[in-house]
């Protein structure tokens, strides 16, 4: 909003319409802001009617000695999966030897004990990123430069992805750039201290990685489901809506498939072309351009069809950063 504010005041008159499109709950998601906001504007110019969208994201950072502007090109996946364990009740005075909290405990311990490895497919823009660090960065880490495969090349296989596991040392962040992540963020059972739990339900959120599917994230929660439930004689129903009195349940309300990847070419006047252009006439040219993303997801989701070209953009860089 400055920057519209600084070219009205400087007299700027822009030669194509462009859009403040505001929303208010991000935060849960957008579907009362941008969900309709984006319909809206899809109603009126169409399917990628819009040339670009720049939305907030990531910004500009220095590593490896080296300036980047690092707007986000694509975004992970999201999933939730709601865990039932329905088992029986009764007086805590004579209690079974695992009750419903007892085999959900050892369910989310299953879970956390088997996390996602890091893996970097080709479309994962934080591997064009290494790339274009390789090239210009002078401290750029020889052992991920060795590891690095050729621009436009697979790195990603069924065996340990190398680079991805090397990348990924570096912090927790940049590992869950590569990363489906798992976080169980919620968990009720019981009514009272003398009763023994009969239904018990946690809810575990993941950012699918790109170049994943949450699908993935389904067969693997079943899985372990199964062992478990197949230890204490439970049925497990796997994203039906069932739900038993011996029984181990998985429900997934709505999923989300990575973000489509937005177009990071230069060789033609291409929307990224102009983004990096201007960045660079902002900030100087020691400012180098590289593709990025975030770790999570925003409600950029519902501007899909508005747009092949989206950037997730955040706050500049000065001079004053550099110390």
């Amino acid at each position: 909003m400055e920057a519209i504010e600084l070219l009205i005041s400087a007299g700027f008159k822009p030669k194509r319409t462009i859009l403040l499109s505001f929303g208010f709950d991000e935060e849960v998601s957008g579907r009362q802001g941008a969900q309709s906001l984006a319909a809206a504007i899809l109603e009126r110019y169409g399917k990628d009617g819009v040339a670009t969208i720049v939305d907030e994201g990531a910004g500009v950072v220095t590593i490896w000695d080296t300036h980047f502007a690092m707007p986000g090109v694509t975004e992970k996946g999201y999933i939730d999966v709601d865990i039932v364990v329905r088992m029986p009740g009764g007086h805590s005075s004579i209690p079974p030897a695992h009750n419903g909290i007892g085999v959900m405990s050892e369910l989310i311990t299953k879970i956390e004990s088997h996390p996602y490895e890091p893996r970097l497919y080709p479309d994962n823009p934080y591997l064009g990123f290494m790339q274009c660090a390789a090239r210009h960065s002078e401290k750029f880490p020889k052992k991920l430069k060795k590891l690095l495969p050729g621009s436009g090349q697979h790195t990603c296989n069924k065996k340990k992805d190398k680079l991805a596991h090397e990348a990924a040392k570096a912090s927790p962040l940049i590992k869950y750039l590569m990363t489906t992540s798992v976080a169980v963020d919620l968990i009720q059972g019981g009514v009272k201290v003398n009763a023994l739990p009969e239904r018990t339900q946690a809810t575990v959120n993941h950012r699918v990685n790109v170049g994943e599917h949450p699908e993935v994230v389904r067969e693997k929660l079943t899985k372990l489901a199964e062992h478990v439930a197949e230890k204490y004689n439970l049925t497990v129903y796997a994203f039906n809506d069932d739900e038993t009195p011996l029984s181990i349940t998985l429900k997934s309300p709505s999923a989300l498939e990575p973000a489509p990847v937005t177009p990071t070419d230069i060789d033609a006047l291409s929307p990224y072309r102009i983004v990096s252009g201007t960045t660079r006439a902002v900030y100087g040219e020691k400012v180098l351009m590289a593709p990025g993303m975030m770790t999570g997801n925003t409600d950029t989701r519902y501007y899909w069809n508005v747009s092949k070209h989206i950037f997730r953009y955040g706050p500049g860089w000065d001079e004053e950063d550099e110390a």
